[in-house]
């Protein structure tokens, strides 16, 4: 069994939060301490202050609504519930629908509560919340940070590493057709976590206590943004091969061979873009990408000619399409390529000083 950073630093919080809560005589509220340690951690520090600042509003609000209630009309089972739709009904209003589920908590137990009077249980009960979600910011914050830009390249390094495999598998006519369908399904869900983890890289930036990124900090983010796109460039081709299999297995041996020539090289670029990225290649090395004008009219040719013949127009322009639209995949992944390795060089010669935070190719 792995625990990970942030399992590790929930069970931290939680520890904190009950101990403080005990401390301060709170024994009564200390669920609500625990629970709101778990509700408030977020993946980021920016989403985790950005829950600290609702919950505390959130918090407060149920508090107040759940006082005012108990003392002018009682704590009945019809009152809670009333009392329950009126706080969410304001939580609604002020935009917090995201923290409504903790301060319905908080008012519910607050109102249910039989020791003492409810302006003490409702302070108590309140504090420990706050006690709960300060915790989890700060533990959040402090403790073992998540590296986001390492998360994110070895995402990016293994997705290009398995497009890459699936391309020359295409190529080779040694694909599957169901395998490679559930292949490619596969891949969207990595492309996806691409995004995700680049949302929170995006969200690092934001540091309260911390000094501010420098400008190096927000080109990284145009690379990986670009990164992004490469590979979606790279996962449209495949599905495309994947789609033309049938065209494509009927293209003249000369025309698969282009094909072929072309498509290594695209894909020998791309995994020698990520080293220079990785800082294992240096930034003007990778320079055959372009074609040679001569090659590039021969390849554009090649495929007009193709798409043109006699045979695919007889009926309907399906298999004509499919081959402009697999030489639109090429050009298309060779475009992203192109930008990509601009954009590296330019970041690398510009800021020789920066020094990724990425350890290994692993």
């Amino acid at each position: 069994m792995k625990i990970g950073a942030r399992t590790f630093k929930t069970s931290f919080a939680v520890f904190c939060a009950l101990a403080i809560a005990s401390l301060f005589g709170m024994d009564d509220s200390l669920s609500l301490a625990g629970i709101s340690v778990v509700a408030s951690m977020q993946p980021s520090v920016k989403r985790s202050f950005s829950t600290f600042k609702n919950r505390l509003v959130a918090n407060t609000i149920g508090g107040i609504v759940a006082v005012i209630m108990t003392l002018g009309f009682g704590s009945s089972f019809i009152v809670v519930s009333l009392s329950t739709a009126i706080l969410i009904s304001l939580l609604h209003q002020l935009k917090l629908n995201n923290v409504i589920g903790l301060s319905a908590m908080t008012l519910i137990i607050i109102m249910l509560s039989t020791d003492g009077d409810v302006l003490s249980n409702a302070v108590y009960r309140v504090l420990a919340t706050f006690a709960g979600v300060v915790v989890a910011f700060i533990i959040n914050q402090l403790v073992l940070p998540p590296n986001y830009e390492e998360k994110l390249f070895h995402t990016t390094n293994q997705v290009t590493d398995d497009l890459t495999r699936f391309i020359r598998v295409n190529l080779r006519k040694n694909s599957q057709h169901s395998l490679m369908r559930t292949d490619l399904k596969s891949i969207e869900q990595s492309i996806k976590e691409m995004k995700r983890l680049l949302s929170f890289l995006k969200d690092s930036e934001w540091q309260p206590f911390v000094r501010k990124r420098d400008h190096s900090f927000k080109r990284t983010l145009v690379v990986y943004r670009q990164f992004i796109r490469t590979t979606e460039a790279a996962y449209f081709l495949v599905r495309t091969l994947h789609e033309s299999e049938n065209v494509y297995n009927h293209f003249p041996e000369d025309l698969r061979i282009l094909l072929r020539e072309r498509l290594e090289t695209l894909m020998s670029a791309h995994e020698q873009i990520i080293l220079k990225w990785n800082g294992r290649v240096l930034p003007k090395d990778v320079n055959f990408i372009a074609y040679k004008s001569d090659l590039r009219k021969k390849f554009m040719h090649s495929f007009f000619n193709e798409a043109s013949l006699e045979s695919y127009l007889e009926n309907d322009y399906g298999q004509s399409n499919a081959v402009i639209h697999l030489m639109s995949s090429v050009l298309e992944y060779e475009e992203q390529l192109q930008h990509l390795n601009k954009l590296i060089s330019s970041f690398k010669t510009n800021h020789p000083e920066n020094h990724s935070d990425i350890r290994s190719l692993h």
